[in-house]
C-alpha cells in the first residue's frame, strides 16, 4: 500500500513536470485504479479539417508521459451522436469522415480511449468535440492555388514579393488578370502582365512592423472573375543584430493525394552582424525527409505509401553558435484523401 501511495504521487508529479525524472522511478509498477491521478490536459483528440472542408479527422494525442509510466492506448471508440460509429485498434487510431456521408446539421462526436497498463486497471478517457454540417455541404469551391513569395529585409533593402500559381493544384485554365500591392492598406503597385513580381524600397525605420497585402485577380476555364488574397500583419522590418527563420507549405490547401509532390518552403533572415550558422531539417511522421544548409530553401517530396488521415510534416531550424547549437521545430498537418 505504502509503495503504491509512493508510486502514484510520482505519477502525479511526472505529468505537471515533465523534465523531472527520478532515475529509481523505473522500479516502481503501477497497480489498481489510477484514473483519478491522470490530470485533464494531458490528453485529448485532435480535429484537422480540410482547407475546402471535405475531410474531418479526429486524432487522439497522449502526453509523454503515458509512455514514461508504462501507459499505452489500446484502443479507441468513436460515438457519433451517441451512436458507436468506428472502433480503432491500430495507431495511428484516427478515424476520418467525409462530409458527404454526413446528414446536414450539428453532430457531436465522443472518443472513449482505452488506456493500459502493466499491472494497473485499464482507463477510460473521454473527450468530446462538435462539428456541423451546413446545408450546402460545406464545402469550398477552390479553384487556384497560390504560393506568394517574399523576402525579409532591413530598412533601406527592397521588398520582393512574386506570385506564383501552383499548376498542379489548380483548376483548369487558371491565368493571372491583375496583381495589386497594398503596404499599410495603401495601394503602391498594380501589375497586368508578367512576372507581376513587386520590388519596393522599404524606408521604415528598424523594429517597426507593417502590413502587406496581395490581392490577384484571374480566371479559369470555369469562371472568369475569380479573386485570391493574401495578408501579412505584422512583417516587421529587421536589424544588423537579428535573424528570422520560417517555413510553410507552398499551397494554400492541405489535401493531398498519393503520388502527388509536396513542396516545403524555408526562409532565413540573417542580419549582417550574425555570426551563426543556421540549417533546416523537414521530417514526415519523425521519418527525415530534407536538409539544408542555405536559405531559401525549396524541398520538393513525392508523398507516396501513406494511409488515409492526418500526418504531420516538421520543419527543425537548427542554430549553430561555435561548439553550441540550439534547435527550434514547429509541425503543419496534411490530410491525405488517397
Amino acid at each position: 500500500m505504502e509503495k503504491h501511495l509512493i508510486c502514484t504521487m510520482m505519477l502525479l508529479m511526472s505529468f505537471a513536470v515533465s523534465s523531472c525524472k527520478d532515475d529509481n522511478v523505473g522500479e516502481f509498477v503501477l497497480t489498481g485504479n489510477i484514473e483519478h491521478l491522470i490530470p485533464e490536459g494531458t490528453y485529448s483528440v485532435k480535429k484537422t479539417v480540410t482547407s475546402d472542408g471535405q475531410y474531418i479527422t479526429f486524432t487522439p494525442s497522449l502526453n509523454s508521459n503515458f509512455e514514461y509510466w508504462g501507459l499505452t492506448l489500446k484502443q479507441v471508440d468513436y460515438y457519433i451522436d451517441d451512436t458507436l460509429y468506428r472502433s480503432e485498434k491500430n495507431s495511428p487510431w484516427e478515424i476520418m469522415i467525409n462530409k458527404d456521408d454526413m446528414e446536414k446539421g450539428n453532430h457531436k462526436l465522443r472518443a472513449e480511449m482505452r488506456i493500459v497498463g502493466q499491472a494497473c486497471d485499464d482507463v477510460t478517457l473521454v473527450k468530446e468535440d462538435v462539428f456541423n454540417i451546413p446545408n450546402n455541404g460545406g464545402i469550398t469551391e477552390c479553384h487556384g492555388d497560390f504560393y506568394i513569395d517574399y523576402n525579409y529585409i532591413t530598412k533601406g533593402e527592397e521588398l520582393v514579393i512574386t506570385p506564383e500559381l501552383v499548376a498542379n493544384r489548380s483548376t483548369e485554365g487558371c491565368e493571372f488578370d491583375e496583381v495589386k500591392y497594398y503596404w499599410d492598406g495603401k495601394l503602391i503597385a498594380t501589375y497586368t502582365s508578367s512576372p507581376y513580381t513587386l520590388r519596393y524600397k522599404v524606408d521604415e525605420g528598424i523594429g517597426t512592423t507593417h502590413q502587406v497585402s496581395v490581392n490577384i485577380t484571374y480566371h479559369d476555364v470555369f469562371s472568369k472573375n475569380l479573386s485570391y488574397s493574401w495578408l501579412y500583419t505584422n512583417y516587421k522590418i529587421y536589424s544588423s543584430d537579428d535573424y528570422f527563420f520560417s517555413w510553410k507549405l507552398k499551397s494554400g490547401r492541405n489535401d493531398y493525394k498519393n503520388g502527388e509532390t509536396i513542396s516545403l518552403v524555408a526562409k532565413l533572415y540573417k542580419g549582417a552582424n550574425i555570426k551563426k550558422d543556421f540549417e533546416v531539417e523537414f521530417y514526415l511522421d519523425n521519418v527525415f525527409i530534407g536538409r539544408s544548409l542555405s536559405f531559401p530553401y525549396t524541398l520538393d517530396y513525392k508523398l507516396s505509401h501513406l494511409s488515409k488521415g492526418s500526418h504531420e510534416i516538421k520543419g527543425k531550424f537548427i542554430t549553430k553558435d561555435g561548439s553550441g547549437s540550439s534547435s527550434q521545430t514547429n509541425g503543419k498537418m496534411i490530410i491525405i484523401t488517397e
